[in-house]
């Protein structure tokens, strides 16, 4: 089992304690999986506290076993029940707390409530926007896992086009990508942090699918199986002259890469060929100002003006409400981590970060075009993890 090294989890304490002797904070509590994964190296259910010096005390709920087994922290002991909860960290020696920090976008109001009236003299802050920017930049640790992701993708995205038919479903192209990624050890899930975000590995959308209205703050449509899970592939049936927009996410370890690769069944359109060229130039543009100390928002802004000179602003990110205004996000042990590549995001490029940019272009009721990348940046520039065929496939129908 592929265990995270103690010397990932102390580096990555070190960092929030930081901040939290910076901010005046005493302790951080986890109760999300991801963060408590994080910084403890597993997900067993519980209380992660972590105070602003010091080893982190972690009471876990269940499964006990697997956490001595999976974390390499030792303070860990059974959880008390939230009764009992001040005074055991009392006498666990985690000391008077005055300020404590909490993970306010993800934690349940009945969680909070309750820690609020067991601890009626603490003040609880957010400590959500410093633990997701300590996590914007990676280790060469989490680097390997996020490329070993990648690594399946290009390896799938190899295999993608012999699959691909006329007649086929969309949800029988997606059983074959779905499996294939999972024997190759895909983790199969995908980790969203924003509230009630759901996708599965993400989406084959053919044709008019690729502009169905979607739930999913991403510019891809998708009509699924049904309302109550409106994900992935649908029933409809790949047609000539239609486009395919894949867009796939691929896990391992818990770190996850994301593509995008457009097909066309015989040639596609014209104006849809050109539309594609247009992306291709516009991300080549993107990539030449991935250096450290670029402004997200910087690049976002400038890709918005070359958009806006072209024909294709209304279609840009999506069309009508299914329009996104971003064109790359953060990508690790969730899929929307930071930064995020979109106005008002004034966070400078640092080495380590590791971004999907996804410019895409749809057309009402036909489709549509584009890419999707997944970059490390590093000192002098990027890397693109991702390298396969970016031109629009045409598959013999």
């Amino acid at each position: 089992m592929d265990l995270l090294p103690k010397s990932e989890v102390v580096a990555r304490l070190g960092k929030l304690q930081h901040w939290m002797q910076d901010s005046s904070v005493d302790a951080v509590f986890g109760f999300q999986n991801v963060d408590v994964y994080y910084f403890a190296g597993t997900v067993q259910s519980g209380l992660l506290c972590l105070p602003n010096s010091g080893e982190p005390l972690y009471l876990v709920q269940k499964s006990m076993s697997r956490a001595r087994i999976e974390s390499p922290w030792e303070r860990l002991l059974p959880f008390p029940g939230f009764k009992k909860l001040p005074a055991w960290l009392t006498g666990e020696g985690i000391g008077e707390l005055h300020r404590v920090g909490i993970e306010t976008d993800v934690l349940p109001t009945a969680y909070f409530l309750r820690l609020r009236e067991l601890f009626p003299r603490v003040e609880f802050i957010d400590a959500s926007e410093a633990i997701r920017r300590i996590r914007m930049v990676k280790s060469g640790y989490e680097v390997d896992r996020v490329r070993r992701a990648a690594e399946m993708l290009r390896s799938a995205f190899d295999r993608l086009p012999k699959w691909i038919r006329t007649g086929a479903t969309e949800l029988e192209l997606m059983a074959q990508l779905e499996g294939y990624l999972r024997s190759l050890g895909h983790q199969g899930i995908v980790r969203m942090r924003g509230f009630n975000n759901e996708i599965s590995y993400g989406t084959l959308s053919s044709g008019a699918s690729a502009v169905y209205p979607s739930p999913l703050p991403g510019p891809v449509g998708f009509v699924g199986l049904y309302p109550a899970v409106p994900n992935g592939g649908s029933e409809h049936q790949l047609a000539a002259g239609e486009t395919l927009v894949a867009d796939i996410v691929a896990g391992y370890g818990g770190y996850i890469a994301d593509i995008t690769r457009t097909y066309s069944l015989g040639e596609p359109a014209p104006d849809m060929s050109a539309a594609h060229r247009f992306v291709l130039d516009l991300n080549s543009e993107i990539e030449s100002m991935l250096k450290p100390g670029t402004l997200c928002s910087r690049i976002y802004q400038h890709t918005l003006g070359r958009v806006k000179e072209s024909p294709y602003a209304a279609g840009f990110m999506g069309l009508a409400d299914n329009q996104v205004r971003f064109v790359g996000h953060g990508v690790g042990l969730e899929l929307d981590e930071l930064p995020v590549l979109a106005g008002g995001f004034d966070i400078a490029i640092e080495p380590g970060m590791t971004i999907a940019i996804e410019p895409k272009i749809f057309f009402p009721e036909r489709g549509g075009v584009g890419i999707e990348n997944t970059y490390l940046m590093t000192e002098d520039g990027f890397e693109n993890l991702t390298v396969c065929p970016e031109e629009i496939l045409s598959i013999k129908v």
